[in-house]
């Protein structure tokens, strides 16, 4: 009976945020099936301390997305991270989430991680997305000064208090057959293992995607773009956030969910 008991007690303080939240009749946000991917692919894993202990005091979550993209979402489209924003706040009722965007156009690692600190230092997040690696692949820069630029902006960001998610690029047949990303996405993900961060791999999600028919880049109609690029952001925002809720102990969401009931 001891054992039993205490199998059921560790399935509860491990078991993810949605059901935690389903066990308070809260709302149990899911993923869109034309949005899901296997594990093989997605697999969030360890826990976001800082995001957890600000939630467990009742404070508000503010997140910081850092990229490098030249062109802001088209006109009628929300990008990933205002749809980060609002998954997240599907996920933790209760709680109070803000989100806030640093756009560095066309700026490789080594000349991102000024700015990063600077503006971490202003805003102080909670949680920091760095989406790098898309410039440092199209012109070939050096591995190692990526590597040494992705060490420095994690090391600054924990140090100034926040938890960091790195994200790498974007996928398309096209550009994959031009530019070489997979030295830089797998130093991401092994330089993510050996620093205890999380690696949200986007590069291989929308591989898959296109792999299986969800999406189609390579038709170049206008309305085609459009939809495209309407489901991918839908679709990141929906994962990052599941995956940014996956990592942050249950028992700090359902203790002030619980609460405000």
């Amino acid at each position: 009976m001891l054992t039993v008991t205490a199998i059921l007690l560790a399935a509860t303080l491990f078991a993810s945020p949605d059901r935690v939240l389903a066990g308070q009749s809260l709302p149990a946000p899911s993923i869109d099936p034309a949005c899901a991917v296997p594990e093989s692919v997605l697999s969030p894993g360890g826990v976001l301390p800082r995001v957890s202990a600000q939630l467990a005091a009742g404070l508000p979550l503010s997140v910081l997305v850092v990229h490098s993209a030249k062109s802001p979402p088209k006109p009628g489209i929300v990008g990933y991270p205002g749809r980060l924003d609002g998954e997240l706040k599907r996920r933790l009722p209760g709680h109070e989430v803000s989100t806030a965007v640093l756009s560095l156009p066309g700026e490789a690692a080594p000349a991102m991680v000024a700015p990063l600190v600077q503006a971490v230092e202003e805003r102080r997040p909670v949680l920091v997305v760095w989406q790098t690696g898309t410039v440092d692949a199209m012109r070939s820069l050096d591995l190692e000064s990526f590597g040494t630029a992705l060490q420095s902006g994690i090391a600054e960001v924990q140090r100034r208090g926040a938890d960091i998610v790195i994200m790498d690029m974007q996928y398309s047949m096209h550009t994959a057959q031009l530019i070489d990303f997979a030295p830089y996405v797998s130093y991401m993900s092994w330089l993510a293992q050996s620093s205890d961060v999380f690696h949200f791999p986007r590069y291989d999600i929308m591989r898959h995607w296109v792999e299986e028919g969800r999406v189609d880049f390579a038709d170049d109609s206008d309305e085609a773009k459009r939809r495209s690029y309407e489901f991918v952001h839908q679709c990141i925002g929906q994962l990052l956030a599941q995956s940014v809720a996956t990592m942050i102990d249950p028992l700090s969401v359902g203790r002030r969910s619980g609460a405000s009931n």
